[in-house]
């Protein structure tokens, strides 16, 4: 028997509204056991970098009660929530983000200290979320074309209802399907949890796959309901495969970075500027680098005063000061002004924004790719006063001296013949946006949109 069938049917729309979320109690709300396996990084032939845990990811383990799902869902389902919230970022999904200001339920169980000691353990890592804006980012597959007729369609009760699949639907492959939900991706940030919050039976898909070092794929199967799994998604690149079979797919996404001094935080903010409200993500973003700067700055003094020797250490100071110089110019790259950001964003499309990287290397097969980029390059025909030229004049300093670049898809060393271009720098840098303008500027995206 499903656990969930004798739960109420609640629809949002038709909540009672005096009745109040509840208050989250790990007693009641978590059901948790250790996952049976941890994924490392080893297994998967891929380096460990300095931003890394061993551990790449966990298989599905459970973490929420069935009165917790129940609790969690209707939280998420309130009326204030899902108007304040509720996005539609890629056909067919609904993503909820700042749940964690609507909702005081959703915002306690995340930041629970018994939880956040599951995450760590989980990761063999001590953890701190990143910050409050992506507490509960909620991705939802649910029947409708629009924000409104999607949301109609949610209930607090977990649907049971299955979708007749066709032979070919059955046969779905999710590696050479381009409908995947999430499609081959890094995350923004180092470590995520992704709770399900939906019935999996007869679905097909829904598994997340992660690409080994030898060019490989190896699937980590979708958790179950109340089931969560532990992913490096700031190191491993991972696409979500769509559903089918079932009405919806639920899924709520927490994620964190390394609590640890000296531990290098590889996040940036490429993937969440288009659908987030930039005031309140700048202002978050900002704070928490702070702190991490505070964090590492004050670590050092600590080993001063215990260590006074260490002041002679001119080298270890130099390593500090570059580290930390480093961290706060990337924290304020990643913060491209709003107004430019919406400028662009019209002028080519949000579609088209996270498509750039595979744009790019379509641009670079062009037979007038080399002459229209070194002009562009040479004659600052893009923003010449912008701080981005000096970006790339130390970018190629570093390529000429043989060190590799810190990229938001880790690290890398520069093995192209061609020159290292300001489309190179930019997308290095996970400035998606800027990227398209430098090359509509460059006369390249008038080619390539020619062609495509």
């Amino acid at each position: 028997m499903n656990p969930f069938l004798w739960l109420k049917v609640w629809p949002w729309g038709s909540t009672d509204s005096t009745e109040e979320e509840e208050t989250f109690d790990p007693r009641i709300h978590l059901d948790y056991s250790p996952p049976q396996k941890k994924i490392t990084m080893q297994e998967l032939l891929l380096n460990q970098s300095a931003a890394a845990s061993l551990i790449a990811g966990t298989t599905p383990f459970p973490l929420l009660s069935r009165e917790g799902v129940r609790a969690y869902r209707r939280a998420l389902f309130q009326k204030k929530v899902l108007e304040e919230c509720a996005s539609s970022p890629f056909p067919g999904t609904l993503a909820l983000r700042d749940v964690e200001k609507q909702s005081k339920f959703i915002k306690d169980f995340w930041t629970h200290p018994e939880t956040m000691r599951i995450v760590c353990e989980a990761m063999g890592v001590p953890l701190d979320v990143i910050m409050p804006t992506e507490i509960g980012h909620t991705n939802i597959q649910v029947e409708g074309a629009s924000v409104s007729e999607m949301t109609k369609n949610l209930n607090v009760e977990p649907t049971t209802e299955k979708v007749e699949l066709t032979a070919e639907e059955r046969a779905y492959d999710p590696l050479k399907d381009t409908s995947t939900i999430i499609p081959w991706h890094y995350d923004s940030y180092p470590y995520v949890c992704v709770l399900m919050l939906s019935e999996t039976e007869g679905m097909v898909g829904g598994e997340t796959y992660i690409k080994k070092g030898d060019g490989t794929a190896k699937k980590v199967e979708g958790p179950q309901i109340g089931h969560a799994v532990m992913l490096q998604g700031g190191e491993v690149e991972h696409l979500a495969a769509r559903a089918k079979g079932v009405k919806e797919r639920i899924s709520t996404i927490t994620s964190y970075r390394s609590a640890v001094p000296t531990i290098y935080d590889s996040s940036y903010m490429t993937n969440v500027r288009p659908y987030a409200n930039l005031n309140s993500l700048y202002t978050e973003w900002t704070q928490y680098r702070l702190r991490k700067l505070k964090d590492e700055i004050t670590h050092y003094l600590n080993r001063v005063e215990e260590e006074p020797e260490l002041v002679l250490d001119g080298a270890a100071l130099e390593k500090l000061v570059a580290e930390q110089t480093d961290y706060l110019q990337r924290t304020l790259r990643q913060m491209i002004a709003p107004k430019e950001h919406q400028r662009i964003l019209k002028a080519y499309g949000r579609a088209v924004y996270y498509e750039a990287p595979k744009i790019w290397r379509t641009v670079q097969s062009l037979p007038e790719f080399e002459e229209l980029a070194s002009s562009a390059d040479k004659n600052r025909t893009w923003m010449p006063e912008s701080v981005y030229w000096m970006d790339l004049q130390s970018s190629n300093e570093a390529i000429r001296l043989g060190r590799s670049l810190k990229a938001t898809m880790g690290t890398f060393t520069w093995d192209k013949k061609r020159e290292y271009y300001m489309g190179d720098e930019l997308l290095r840098q996970g400035l998606n946006e800027l990227f398209l303008d430098w090359l509509g500027t460059s006369g390249l995206w008038d080619i390539y949109h020619k062609q495509a």
